[in-house]
């Protein structure tokens, strides 16, 4: 990924420097670039940001050697099936690529956690911050994809459009349903039906609500402390 990034102008290397910048990068473009189901064009895309997304969680987060490892063993079928499904468009194994994907990730947002949650707040680390909430949604994404593919009907309100690729408006649809769902905003134009999926969405819900207060409540305590560290002026009489 280091060779990649050195293609770009000097000016841009510094927005690019860090264990997350990289990552954030490709999770922003992975979610501005939703399959939309415009075709493969869009299928590749989404891919090929996807693949960013492996690459950077994997190498450029600074994980210990057990957890790169373990990572890198999660995210080479992730890979794989991935862009085996763009060639063979079968059912199977896109769900397989689907499954892999959502393990990987949850692999990662648990691994990175640990370092947002737990290190000292650098502003590098703030932004990891952004990249596991990004990971949440992501995850929750295929998950709500990965239910409506096995039990059709799952989910009310999915938009019925002609399929140029094989299931892609689910998962577009559920990347904006994912995001709404964790921003606890709801429109009410997608709805789970069965238990399973109620209970994924309210979970998803939960989840938003807890991480952002309990980041607030880190940084705030931070920053609390700093001040309370820092020597007062002593006044002159």
């Amino acid at each position: 990924m280091k060779k990649f990034f050195s293609l770009f102008p000097k000016w841009t290397k510094g927005l690019l420097v860090g264990d997350f910048k990289q990552l954030l990068v490709f999770l922003v473009l992975l979610f501005i670039f939703r399959p939309y189901n415009l075709g493969i064009d869009y299928i590749t895309i989404w891919h090929l940001f996807f693949t960013g997304i492996l690459l950077t969680a994997i190498f450029n987060c600074h994980h210990k050697p057990a957890v790169k490892i373990m990572a890198l063993a999660l995210g080479i079928p992730a890979f794989i099936l991935n862009w085996w499904s763009l060639f063979e468009l079968t059912k199977w194994l896109f769900i397989a690529g689907l499954f892999s994907s959502l393990v990987f990730l949850v692999f990662s947002i648990i691994s990175l956690l640990s370092r947002v949650l737990l290190g000292k707040v650098t502003p590098d680390v703030l932004r990891g911050t952004i990249c596991v909430y990004f990971m949440i949604g992501f995850a929750f994404t295929i998950g709500f994809t990965l239910l409506e593919l096995v039990s059709p009907g799952a989910f009310e309100g999915l938009a019925e459009k002609a399929r140029l690729f094989p299931h892609g408006h689910y998962h577009s649809e559920m990347v904006y349903f994912s995001f709404i769902t964790l921003l606890a905003i709801g429109y009410g134009d997608i709805t789970p039906l069965g238990d399973v999926g109620q209970t994924l969405v309210v979970s998803e819900g939960l989840v938003g609500q807890f991480y952002i207060a309990i980041f607030v409540a880190r940084v705030v305590a931070v920053y609390a402390r700093r001040a309370n560290d820092q020597p007062r002026p002593v006044k002159k009489e």
